[in-house]
């Protein structure tokens, strides 16, 4: 156990981690968020899916003046990845990956998702992510490819469901199953 106990830990430091980091530090409490530096956010080479940028903003930049912004408020900022989380009564105690003790009133984790990414060489998929042709999420991105040609990797609902909803931005979509057929069920509607 450590001496600290901070009121909050936040575990991920993307974008929903550090902004709930910002609140809680400008509501007086002592927060620390520990974070592993893999957010999906740092991929994005431009988003105009983000208030205040209206031309947009690299994921880069918006996680450069996010943490900025929580540090200002007084939110300690840890890299690195946490092993174990216990709870004693009261307090939570987390080690990290580097063996460091954090004990913490609440968790709060906020560790994103992560891409499912389809099978092709890795400097292709990174040059087609960092050009805006290889985009993985629909509500975020389906603004950006109004009226263009795109097509879903994917299968059965949840490609299908992707594919309807980009129908109201483009009517050009092709839905492209990443094994040799599509799972699709009598229940799904192709409109």
């Amino acid at each position: 156990m450590t001496d600290v106990v901070y009121d909050c830990v936040v575990i991920g430091g993307g974008p929903a981690g550090l902004t709930a980091a910002i609140y809680l530090a400008r509501y007086r409490l002592d927060v620390i968020v520990i974070d592993k530096g893999e957010s999906r956010a740092a991929t994005i080479p431009l988003s105009r899916n983000h208030a205040g940028f209206p031309v947009g903003i690299s994921g880069l930049d918006l996680l450069c003046r996010v943490r900025a912004q929580a540090e200002k408020y007084g939110a300690t900022l840890r890299q690195g990845g946490v092993v174990t989380i216990e709870k004693d009564g009261n307090v939570f105690s987390l080690r990290t990956a580097a063996g460091e003790n954090v004990a913490a009133r609440t968790v709060l984790i906020a560790t994103g998702v992560f891409n499912r990414r389809p099978a092709m060489p890795e400097a292709m998929h990174d040059d087609a992510v960092a050009r805006s042709l290889l985009r993985y999420c629909p509500i975020c991105d389906a603004y950006e490819i109004t009226d263009q040609r795109v097509a879903v990797i994917g299968t059965g609902d949840r490609g299908v469901n992707e594919a309807v909803f980009l129908r109201s931005f483009t009517e050009d979509v092709t839905l492209i199953s990443p094994a040799l057929e599509h799972e699709l069920t009598q229940n799904i509607l192709l409109v």
